[in-house]
């Protein structure tokens, strides 16, 4: 007998039509089967059976892996969070700034994009179903998983809304959301090497991101690692894992360039309040800075991260590293810092990461 599902959020008719949807293609035969299916789209999907003698099999559906309260953070009223158009046959007609860097798109470039072109392997019938169920709906609220061009699978908080032309998707990074994996495992390697290894501080966060996994994977891993750094890769070798920072491994040198002349030099504090800033860093970042936090130029969804990434660099004393964050005029600057810390004040210099400084993704 075919059992009852119940989707909640009740109110969510997009994600009950969505199940309804991936019911009847995969017919699964147990909840697990049915939660395997749906986290290729729901990445925290989770599917729990109602045994109760007497009653008609039913299976909960949980969107969001429990219960949730509205979102009353209102994340998406933020004119500066990431936004894409889309016509009504799925082709991108506008992004932002913000959107063109975490989807690795070049605002200048008049090359067509469809939004199938950021759907993970395997999820394309889904992506078509629920586009088409946005469109006959109106709306959707989600966490899901996209993969943009530069092939780093990212999880987003997404809010989309229908109009007669087509659709408008605003979205946030969303934490500790892992790829559902195709192969669990249920601890990390013993061996996991880092790529750069003189970046102590890229390590720091790798390890504790990793303690924080219940079910440690490769994919995991570099998911929750692309919240400060955007090219993460985790690759599992016969050996272990190769955790690199950057997609371009190649050897920069130990030139320790931190020793040159005129660098961008920004100084604050351990809340990350700017103290300092020279006529260098203004420009380099392309905004005023002295008075404001760190945590008001991260991109969306990183916020949290600013202050373990301090609690980080507190603890070694000094680090070595990459970070991107929007400049003043919303395209995405990557570049090399490198922070010494005195007591509770923070120094760090800056340098564009090659080979550009400004990236669009």
């Amino acid at each position: 007998m075919t059992p009852e599902l119940i989707s909640i959020p009740t109110t969510d008719s997009t994600f009950r039509r969505f199940v309804s949807h991936a019911v009847a293609r995969s017919q699964p035969g147990s909840p697990e089967d049915l939660e395997r299916r749906l986290r290729r789209t729901y990445p925290r999907v989770i599917v729990r059976e109602r045994g109760l003698a007497g009653e008609v099999p039913a299976w909960y559906v949980y969107r969001d892996g429990v219960w949730r309260a509205p979102d009353r953070e209102s994340w998406w009223t933020d004119p500066d969070v990431p936004r894409v158009e889309a016509n009504a046959d799925g082709w991108i007609e506008h992004v932002n700034p913000a959107a063109a860097g975490l989807l690795g798109l070049e605002q200048a470039s008049a090359e067509p994009r469809h939004f199938t072109d950021f759907v993970v392997p395997g999820g394309l019938d889904d992506a078509v179903a629920l586009f088409e169920i946005v469109q006959a709906t109106g709306s959707l609220e989600a966490t899901l998983v996209l993969r943009p061009t530069t092939g780093d699978s990212i999880a987003v908080d997404l809010r989309v809304s229908a109009r007669p032309d087509g659709i408008v998707g605003i979205f946030k990074l969303a934490g500790d959301v892992d790829v559902p994996p195709t192969q669990p495992v249920s601890s990390p390697p013993e061996q996991i090497d880092f790529v750069p290894a003189t970046d102590a501080a890229f390590r720091a966060y790798a390890a504790r991101s990793l303690a924080r996994m219940p079910e440690p994977t490769a994919d995991g891993l570099a998911l929750r690692l692309r919240r400060l750094y955007p090219h993460a890769q985790v690759d599992a070798t016969a050996d272990g894992w190769i955790v690199r920072r950057d997609r371009d491994t190649g050897n920069r040198g130990a030139d320790e360039w931190w020793h040159a002349a005129d660098l961008p030099l920004v100084r604050y504090d351990a809340l990350g309040l700017i103290l300092e800033a020279n006529d260098a860093a203004a420009a380099f970042f392309g905004r005023s800075l002295i008075g404001l936090h760190w945590q008001d130029f991260v991109t969306a969804g990183s916020t949290d991260e600013v202050e373990v990434m301090l609690s980080i660099l507190g603890l070694l004393g000094a680090a070595e590293s990459r970070f991107r964050i929007p400049r003043g005029d919303g395209d995405l600057l990557e570049f090399d810092s490198y922070t010494v810390v005195e007591g509770d004040r923070f120094s760090s210099v800056f340098r564009p990461a090659t080979p550009v400084a400004a990236l669009s993704g």
